[in-house]
């Protein structure tokens, strides 16, 4: 057996089953010219080597980085054109061994997850390489973030490169960034500073641990450039504190939101939670909902899968109809990419649970035997998501009425993330439907702290009126449904809801103006009225929001 320390490439021909399905000519031409004119020989010319073709893929040796990323760029720059061959290629060093029938390694198996993380038309490097390579060559290369690759232990973070044409945008490709950093604070004493310091620490914690974002402590690294820039001015008087918190954008400086939390430092550690607590949420929302600019100028079609699911979260917090298809749809051009991608797979069922409520369908067996399958592999595939246990626990509360399983989920997403903001909606649904509605609506309290900047809030302002109707509380769900109906005076589903409301209250000119505006708009499904878990004697109200329904 032979060992040898080499640089391996991945290549693989993007869309070639359904290419086969469609033209099963053209798809074996495809892979001959990759062989014959467009891979192989360029390969050839860099002292490449192909030790593997495995139908539309390749497994090639180079004897350098440098090499192994020149001839993938020329390939790739060579096929940017093309109209049917698409390329992803993975790249990383590994020692293989070799006998008289095949070669192993793990650093082939590292090469190939990495390959299925590239963009199609791309290039995809591992550290391990980006760190051999020249400065020069390195700054053609974008941060892509780190990634927990199936069955390899230790995340990885890589690089990424894509033609010229596909990287008009500025950092095309590579993650958001944020520095943070020091807070400002007054009055000059040693405890506002120390607090001061806390809240800065506890901010790098918190970004630290988003593997969508790059973090810079701007505090020690005032030069790195990045994307955003978080500032923090921190004010103490007596046993209140105000901290106000802005995000900036670094290439102009322009202010993108700001938000300033209040509460007594009496207890200096209960303050400093609480406001890294509303914080976190407040910078995770707002870092994704302006992230969306830096791929614009891509199809989705040249869109590795992280980008796609970043792509697909964009379109969700849009909170239309038309944007919640276009994020699915993502994240099936996603799964088409990498059929057993686990993010994918558990943010496509989150969203078609949510479709299914929007439009108030039946259940069927089909549905929960295919949404069953594919979130108990992301569980099993991705075990310290507290991501994946939460969308599992949605999907047995909502749809299958699974309490105790809804429950379990909602543990251990807690478990892993105490201060996951998604865990709110879990906890509030659940209590909802087992009838304890002052829990839920002490676990709604969490978004209500969000204010404006919640791009759900007309979703949540439907929850919140639906769970004070079933308190008895017709004066809170008035005041609720109102501004409901004043922010989206178009969604019919609204007022459906505001008719409802104001029957229960005894409302009756509000009651006869719901049901005016309701008839002159079309039945079309509404994302705020759509249907939630509610104890049997109350399931008469998701019965009056079905978007087929007619006022009350």
């Amino acid at each position: 057996m032979n060992r040898r320390l080499t640089i391996l490439m991945c290549a693989d021909l993007v869309g070639y089953s359904a290419l086969m399905g469609e033209d099963e000519a053209l798809a074996v031409k495809s892979v001959r010219d990759l062989k014959s004119q467009l891979l192989e020989p360029v390969a050839a010319n860099y002292g490449g080597e192909v030790l593997k073709r495995m139908g539309d893929g390749w497994i090639l040796s180079f004897p350098g980085v440098e090499a192994a990323l020149s001839c993938a760029e020329e390939v790739q720059t060579g096929l940017a054109e093309h109209e049917v061959i698409k390329l992803r290629i993975g790249c990383h060093i590994g020692e293989i061994v070799e006998d008289e029938d095949d070669f192993y390694g793990n650093g082939v198996n590292i090469a190939q997850r990495i390959e299925t993380e590239a963009p199609p038309g791309g290039v995809m490097l591992s550290e391990d390489l980006f760190r051999q390579l020249s400065e020069n060559r390195r700054d053609a290369l974008s941060d892509a973030g780190v990634f927990k690759l199936k069955n390899i232990a230790t995340p990885i973070r890589l690089y990424q490169w894509r033609p010229a044409n596909l990287t008009t945008a500025p950092d095309a490709g590579a993650l958001p960034s944020i520095g943070i950093e020091a807070i400002s604070f007054a009055p000059n004493d040693s405890d506002t500073e120390a607090l001061a310091t806390d809240l800065h620490d506890g901010l790098m914690q918190h970004s630290l641990k988003r593997t969508g974002i790059t973090t810079v402590d701007a505090a020690q690294d005032p030069v790195t450039p990045t994307v955003f820039l978080l500032r923090g001015r921190l004010r103490v008087a007596r046993d209140q504190g105000r901290f106000t918190l802005s995000l900036l954008f670094r290439e102009d400086m322009s202010t993108v939101w700001t938000n300033t939390y209040e509460g007594d430092t009496s207890d200096v550690f209960a303050f400093c939670d609480d406001v890294l607590d509303r914080a976190e949420a407040d910078v995770r929302i707002q870092t994704i909902q302006h992230d969306g600019d830096r791929l614009e100028h891509l199809t989705t079609d040249q869109l590795s899968v992280s980008e796609l699911r970043a792509r697909a979260v964009n379109e969700f917090f849009k909170q239309t109809l038309e944007h919640l298809d276009k994020g699915y749809g993502a994240l099936e051009r996603a799964l088409a990419l990498s059929p057993n991608d686990t993010m994918s797979l558990a943010m496509r069922a989150q969203a078609r649970i949510n479709r299914w409520s929007i439009d108030h369908e039946d259940n069927s067996e089909a549905l929960n035997v295919w949404l069953s399958r594919d979130l108990d592999q992301a569980v099993a595939d991705a075990p310290n998501s507290d991501f994946v246990f939460w969308a599992r626990g949605m999907y047995r509360l909502r749809m299958l009425d699974d309490l105790e399983g809804a429950r379990f989920d909602m543990e251990q997403s807690l478990r892993i993330n105490p201060t996951f903001l998604g865990i709110v909606e879990l906890r509030s649904q659940l209590a909802l439907r087992e009838g304890r509605f002052g829990d839920a609506i002490e676990a709604q309290d969490a978004y209500l702290r969000l204010g404006s900047a919640d791009p759900f809030r007309l979703t949540r302002l439907g929850l919140f009126a639906r769970t004070r109707l079933c308190l008895g509380d017709t004066e809170a769900a008035l005041q609720e449904s109102g501004e409901a109906v004043n922010l989206a005076p178009r969604d019919r589903g609204l007022h459906l809801l505001r008719a409802v409301v104001c029957r229960e209250a005894g409302d009756q000119p509000g009651l006869e103006a719901a049901r005016k505006a309701a008839q002159a708009l079309d039945k079309v499904a509404s994302i705020p009225a759509q249907r939630i878990p509610l104890p049997e004697e109350f399931e008469w109200l998701n019965t009056a929001l079905h978007p087929q329904a007619d006022p009350v």
